[in-house]
């Protein structure tokens, strides 16, 4: 196995150990451990109503999804220098992820690959955007810029 693949084997890995954990407060704690359910109920995949946006858990925990898997996105696109695969990959690995959350005792939803995938379209587009500025700094200056005009005019009114 080549190096290159190793961070984005492992930030995976750490995915897979934080998704299926039995309990994700437990988790921040350290306390790592899996209840194995053989025969989940596959149509909790479907299940919204425990969509809670007024909860901090609920949003900081969704906002971790997005973040790890838009993570996941960047390694993988360094390792294979193929956007639209580390895409896939990475999208494939995002329902992966919950439908395995099924089997430990966990709730694996769609609406979790969802929000999986907002994280690596947003990494897609940022690493973009990096891209054709020339570099993480001229992008941040250009960020930056277009900011302070957007605040800028934003005053005048």
């Amino acid at each position: 196995m080549k190096a290159k693949y190793i961070p984005a084997i492992l930030w995976a890995l750490f995915i897979l150990i934080a998704t299926n954990n039995y309990n994700f407060t437990a988790l921040l704690a350290n306390d790592i451990n899996f209840n194995v359910r053989l025969f989940p109920n596959l149509s909790d995949l479907l299940i919204t109503s425990d969509i809670h946006l007024d909860s901090k858990l609920y949003v900081f925990q969704k906002t971790g999804h997005a973040l790890s898997f838009g993570i996941l996105y960047l390694l993988m696109n360094q390792a294979l220098k193929e956007r639209h695969v580390a895409f896939a990959l990475c999208s494939m690995f995002a329902f992966f992820t919950e439908f395995l959350q099924l089997f430990f005792e966990r709730s694996g939803r769609l609406v979790d690959v969802l929000i999986d995938i907002a994280g690596i379209y947003v990494a897609y587009w940022l690493s973009e955007y990096v891209k054709i500025h020339g570099g993480i700094v001229p992008a941040f200056f250009v960020a930056t810029e277009k900011l302070a005009n957007v605040l800028k005019d934003d005053k005048s009114h």
